[in-house]
């Protein structure tokens, strides 16, 4: 993946309102050196101050009530306000979080399943001469925030843009190859064409998830612009379409207001975002009841979530995280390229002792996909794949052993266990005949997550216990991905190991596998290349139906288990902080709480109003 993609993102969302498929590096606030706010600036300054109620008999009131003010803090603005650029070119967390509820699709994420927006409901697939379609009904009392009605021609305006203009990322996710072509049957009735019946993964996923755009707005700016136009323009005159239009951007916040053209929920009449430097300041704010909730992709740590416990004003919550942390191999260098190396760690570093290492709220991960995401997850499977590494460490010291041996592995002095439960590690070691080099294994030092250096050690010591001279490398987040994903002049990458995180993308379609593992992968940083693999994720994304999707994920999740281009170690529950004596929420325990729901615009709630 190109630096600037890595440099300026912070962890992939499913967005209320898209599926925002991408898929990022899980850091504490991203770059903050890359996100400049751009001037204050109003985007639709004549939205009502009021609330319209309808009385009894049918007739619209304007009668006054009291605003509802959400107060969200963040660690950073947003890097653009150009939903173009957000979505194709640049999808930080903040971004998302921002711009995310600005946009409409014709169905929203909700956990790990889809429910109609624009849509009316979800409808069946047709077969008519040689092709396969949908007619999608669309709801007729959806409006962009200047009043102009949402419509079919809008969805097909976007759709012929990100094929003229051919945007990428996740625009071209949104609209893959396999759709032929949309028309307009009516204002409110839309066909979508395709070149052969669709994989689930095409449709009611991706074209029913694309964010629409509206043409009113754009249509005469688009006609002649590339790509790189249409994401520098300003968008001053865009309009939204979903729960939230962008009102302010101003030096230390971003102001929000409600659209009065969205009728599926009744949410905040504003949001405002205020940036704070770091998380002891957000902290102190929540204390001081200058907002209401706190917004960040990796949660509070443990040391802030102590502080705010004895608080009676404020409410911890604590969800599953959509991500996980991983060892990651470079495939290109000896001796992480043999699988028998790759298979011993798997045995001997014991992932459910470590968990404690980590701290609250960890859990030892040995699959990607999580058991909180219910519609994607299964047990049998999992545990499977668990019980292959699984056992006392005198047994799975003795397989490590006898794996290594059989790739050439030979020591003067083997590994062995002790009678009084301590160990005798192995030395004298020699592959092949040779003496291998000191080992390295890479990870963030930052301040905020004082875990992993301490499990990159118990990590070294595991590798010393095979004969291994294996040394931690504690530096900055930048610079391990850097040597992680940037190759040197001739592409080849400069680490050993290194130790980092991913959140993963939409849940209700797991679709990291492609980019982090197919021979041909953007983000495939290690030099994992299976043809195994790739027939199963091509299987995958043909599937047709989410059984026969999940099947093939458990396929890839033991092919990955098997070959192990990521050791997987653990994943991570993410609490969070708000004031119950201002808001509550509708919806607990949501794979990756509220930061997964972009601070839960659409289920939170004043306590008193």
């Amino acid at each position: 993946m190109r630096e600037i993609s890595l440099r300026t993102i912070g962890a992939s969302l499913v967005l209320l309102g898209l599926a925002f498929a991408a898929l990022v590096q899980m850091t504490p606030g991203g770059d903050r050196n890359a996100v400049a706010l751009i001037p204050e600036e109003t985007v639709n300054s004549s939205l009502p101050t009021v609330s319209e109620s309808v009385a009894a008999d049918g007739e619209a009131s304007t009668t006054p009530t009291t605003p509802f003010n959400y107060r969200v803090g963040v660690l950073a603005g947003i890097s653009t306000n150009n939903f173009w650029a957000f979505y194709g070119q640049q999808p930080s967390v903040w971004n998302s979080y921002i711009l995310g509820p600005t946009k409409p699709a014709l169905f929203r994420v909700t956990s790990s399943a889809l429910e109609p927006e624009v849509a009316k409901w979800l409808p069946g697939l047709s077969y008519e001469g040689d092709s396969w379609f949908v007619e999608v009904v669309l709801r007729e009392d959806m409006y962009w925030s200047d009043g102009t009605p949402i419509t079919a021609d809008d969805y097909v305006f976007t759709f012929e843009t990100v094929r003229s203009l051919e945007l990428g990322a996740s625009w071209a996710a949104a609209f893959p190859g396999s759709i032929a072509g949309v028309k307009a049957l009516a204002p409110h009735r839309l066909r979508i064409e395709f070149t052969d019946k669709p994989a689930f993964a095409a449709w009611p996923n991706a074209a029913g998830t694309a964010p629409i755009m509206p043409k009113h707005v754009w249509e005469g700016i688009v006609p002649g612009l590339t790509a790189a136009d249409l994401y520098a323009d300003s968008s001053a005159a865009d309009v939204a379409g979903g729960p939230l239009v962008l009102s302010e951007v101003a030096d230390g916040h971003i102001t929000s207001v409600a659209n009065p053209g969205y009728p599926l929920q009744n949410g905040p009449d504003t949001v405002v975002y205020t940036v704070y430097p770091d998380e002891q300041t957000l902290v102190d704010a929540l204390i001081a009841d200058e907002i209401d909730a706190i917004l960040t992709p990796k949660g509070l740590s443990e040391g802030s979530s102590s502080r705010v416990q004895g608080d009676d004003t404020i409410r911890l919550l604590t969800s599953p995280a959509n991500g996980i942390r991983y060892l990651g191999f470079n495939l290109q260098r000896e001796p992480m390229s043999d699988p028998a190396f790759r298979q011993a760690l798997a045995l001997l570093v014991d992932r459910e002792a470590l968990a404690g290492v980590v701290g609250i709220g960890a859990r030892p991960a040995y699959t990607f996909t999580r058991e909180a995401n219910e519609a994607w997850y299964e047990s049998e499977s999992a545990l499977a794949i668990g019980n292959g590494v699984s056992g006392d460490l005198q047994s799975r010291l003795t397989q490590a052993i006898a794996a290594l041996k059989g790739a050439g592995y030979v020591w003067q002095t083997e590994p062995a266990l002790t009678d009084d439960g301590g160990a005798t590690p192995g030395a004298g070691l020699t592959i092949n005949g040779l003496t291998p080099a000191p080992l390295t294994i890479l990870t963030p030092g930052d301040s905020y997550d004082p875990s992993r250096p301490a499990y990159v050690t118990e990590i070294a010591a595991t590798l010393a216990l095979l004969g291994f001279d294996a040394r931690p490398v504690v530096t900055d987040f930048d610079t391990v991905v850097d040597l992680a994903f940037t190759g040197g002049d001739e592409g080849v990458r400069q680490y050993d190991m290194y130790l980092l995180g991913w959140t993963l993308g939409n849940p209700a379609l797991p679709d990291f596998f492609r980019p982090l593992f197919h021979s041909q992968g953007e983000m495939n940083n290690t030099g994992y290349a299976s043809t195994e693999f790739d027939e199963r994720l091509a299987a995958y994304e043909a599937a047709r139906t989410s059984n026969e999707a999940r099947s093939h994920l458990w396929e890839m999740e033991g092919i990955l288990a098997r070959d192990l281009p990521y050791l997987v170690l653990y994943s991570m529950d993410i609490t969070e902080a708000y004031r119950a004596d201002r808001v509550e929420f509708a919806i607990t325990g949501y794979l990756g709480g509220l930061q997964g729901r972009l601070g839960g615009i659409g289920d939170v709630r004043p306590v008193s109003r």
